[in-house]
C-alpha cells in the first residue's frame, strides 16, 4: 500500500512538471519570420511614352565619357563616388549639392546607365546612403553579379524634404523633376525611359520618392519605401501616398517595394498603404522585418534588399553587363 502511494506521489510530481515546462524561460519560443505581403497583378491601362524633362542653364563641364573606336576592357573593380558641391536651385534659393555613384569602368564603357535617385531622411544630408553602406555594397553586390550596372543619384533635400510644402509651390517634387534630374540627364549618360529610372527613399524621402513616383509614373518604373515617414494628418490628399494607393492611375505600371521593421512607428501607416495597394490588386512587395528599429542600423541591414530591387531580376531587370548596355553614343532608347 505504501509503495502504490509512492508511486502515486511521483506521478503528481512528473505530470506538474510537465505542466509547468510551457512557462520555463528555457522553452523554445516561435522563431521571428520575415512578412512578405504581395498582391496579384490585375490588368489595366498601359501608361504612354516618357515626356522629355527639359534641363535648366547654368551648364558646367560633364563627365561624360568620351569616345573609342574599340570596346574597352573594364579593369576597375569599384564605383566611385562624385561629389558635386555647388548647384544653385532656383528653385529653393539656395545651393544644393549631390552626389553620384557612378559603376566601374563608367568614364572607359561608353555605355547608357540605369539610374537611381535616393532620397535621405530628414534630419540627414546626402552623405546618408553612405552612411548605411551603399557604396561597398553596390561595389561588393557589383562584383558578384548580384546587382546591374547602374547610376545612383544621391540628392541634397535642404529644407525642401521635411517642409510641407508641395506643387505648384516649391518643394522636393518640383525640385527633383525641374531641376535635378534635367541636370543629371543632361551631364551623365544614363537611360532616360521610365522602364530605366528609379526612385526611392528613407523615411521622410521614402514619403516623397512614393509621392512622386505615385503622380509621375510615366517618369519612373520603380520606387522604393523604406521606413517610409507618411505624416498622413498632414499631407494633402493629392500628394499623400495612402490617399494616391486609391485614386492614382497607372500604379500597375510601377514596381513598388516597402519595408520596415516590426515594431518601426511607422508601421501602420504602411499597412494602410500595401492594404489600399491590395484592395485595388496593385502589384507591389511590403516586407515587415523582424528585428531592428527607425535607424541606421535597420536600414544598413537591408541596403542590399533595396539595391537588389531597384535593378530587378535577372531575367526581367536592367541588363545585368555593361556590355549589353546601350551606346552612349547613340540617343537614349
Amino acid at each position: 500500500m505504501k509503495a502504490q502511494r509512492i508511486l502515486f506521489l511521483c506521478l503528481i510530481v512528473m505530470v506538474s512538471a510537465f505542466l509547468a515546462a510551457g512557462c520555463e524561460p528555457l522553452v523554445p519560443t516561435p522563431t521571428a519570420q520575415v512578412i512578405v505581403i504581395t498582391a496579384t497583378p490585375s490588368p489595366g491601362p498601359t501608361i504612354t511614352p516618357t515626356p522629355t524633362l527639359t534641363p535648366t542653364p547654368d551648364v558646367t563641364d560633364t563627365p561624360t565619357p568620351t569616345a573609342s573606336p574599340t570596346e574597352p576592357v573594364c579593369t576597375e573593380t569599384e564605383g566611385q563616388i562624385i561629389v558635386f558641391d555647388t548647384f544653385q536651385s532656383q528653385i529653393a534659393g539656395r545651393n544644393m549639392p549631390y552626389r553620384v555613384y557612378v559603376p566601374p569602368c563608367y568614364f572607359q564603357m561608353q555605355r547608357r546607365y540605369p539610374v537611381v535617385y535616393l532620397l535621405h531622411g530628414a534630419s540627414n544630408d546626402d552623405t546618408h546612403w553612405q552612411d548605411v553602406g551603399l557604396l561597398d555594397t553596390l561595389n561588393r553586390g557589383l562584383a558578384l553579379e548580384l546587382y546591374p550596372p547602374m547610376v545612383v543619384v544621391l540628392p541634397y533635400g535642404a529644407y525642401l524634404l521635411p517642409d510641407n510644402s508641395y506643387p505648384p509651390d516649391p518643394s522636393m517634387e518640383t525640385y527633383l523633376l525641374r531641376e535635378l534630374i534635367p541636370r543629371v540627364e543632361q551631364d551623365f549618360c544614363v537611360w532616360r525611359d521610365r522602364a530605366h529610372r528609379a526612385i526611392g527613399g528613407i523615411s521622410r524621402g521614402g514619403f516623397w520618392a512614393l509621392s512622386i513616383a505615385m503622380r509621375n509614373p510615366d517618369l519612373f518604373g520603380a520606387v522604393g519605401g523604406h521606413s517610409p515617414a507618411l505624416d498622413t494628418d498632414i499631407t494633402p490628399d493629392a500628394f499623400n501616398p495612402i490617399d494616391l494607393a486609391l485614386t492614382a492611375p497607372f500604379l500597375n505600371t510601377l514596381r513598388i517595394y516597402l519595408d520596415n521593421a516590426a515594431s518601426d512607428p511607422v508601421r501602420p501607416e504602411v499597412e494602410l498603404l500595401s492594404n489600399h495597394l491590395v484592395g485595388r490588386q496593385i502589384p507591389h512587395q511590403y516586407v515587415i522585418n523582424p528585428l531592428g528599429d527607425h535607424d541606421d542600423d535597420y536600414w544598413r541591414a537591408h541596403a542590399a534588399d533595396y539595391l537588389a530591387f531597384y535593378g530587378g531580376t535577372a531575367a526581367e531587370g536592367w541588363p545585368r553587363s555593361a556590355a549589353d548596355l546601350p551606346s552612349c553614343l547613340e540617343p537614349s532608347p
